[in-house]
C-alpha cells in the first residue's frame, strides 16, 4: 500500500485543517445560537395576542357591516388600555374596530357579548366578555353604560 492510499484510509491530522474544522463548526453553532435568539426576541417583541372564539346569535352591526349570526373570532394585541380588535370568520377579517380594555373586580364566569339598540331597531356590538378573564372589551371609542348583555355560554375560547 502505498502513502495516498494509506491517507485515504487513515485520515492524517494537519494542524491547519483541524483549526479550520474547529472554527467552522463554532461558527455554524454559533449561527445557529444567533438565529435562535432573533427568532425568540422576535416572538416576545410580537406581544400577547389573544385570541377568542365566541357565537353571536343575533345579526349585529359594527362599524357600519352586518355581522350575521355564527362562530366568529376576536384577535387583540397588547395588554392595553386601547387595543384593535380583528373580527374573523373562519379565516377572513370581517372588521376591525378599535376597544378599550376594561378591568372588572371579579373574574367572568361565561362569554358573552353586550349589543347597543339603536332607534332604528339595529344591534351595535358593544362589549365582549370571555370566562376565567378578569376584563372587558369596550368596543368603540365611548364607554357603552346603556348596553343590554346577551350572554353566551356557548363560545369556546
Amino acid at each position: 500500500m502505498s502513502l495516498r492510499e494509506l491517507e485515504r484510509v487513515f485520515r492524517v491530522s494537519v494542524f491547519g485543517e483541524d483549526q479550520r474544522e474547529l472554527y467552522m463548526k463554532v461558527s455554524g453553532i454559533s449561527a445557529i445560537l444567533l438565529g435562535g435568539s432573533l427568532l425568540f426576541s422576535v416572538t416576545v417583541f410580537a406581544g400577547n395576542t389573544n385570541k377568542k372564539s365566541l357565537h353571536l346569535y343575533e345579526r349585529v352591526t359594527i362599524q357600519g357591516k352586518q355581522l350575521t349570526p355564527g362562530d366568529y373570532k376576536f384577535e387583540w394585541s397588547g395588554s392595553g388600555p386601547e387595543v384593535k380588535v380583528d373580527i374573523l370568520k373562519g379565516r377572513e377579517t370581517v372588521a376591525t374596530v378599535p376597544a378599550r380594555i376594561v378591568p372588572q373586580g371579579a373574574t367572568n364566569q361565561q362569554d358573552g357579548y353586550a349589543l347597543n339598540t339603536g332607534k332604528n331597531g339595529s344591534q351595535t356590538l358593544a362589549q365582549l366578555f370571555f370566562s376565567g378573564q378578569n376584563y372587558d372589551l369596550n368596543i368603540g371609542k365611548a364607554p357603552h353604560a346603556n348596553a343590554s348583555q346577551s350572554a353566551n355560554s356557548n363560545g369556546t375560547n
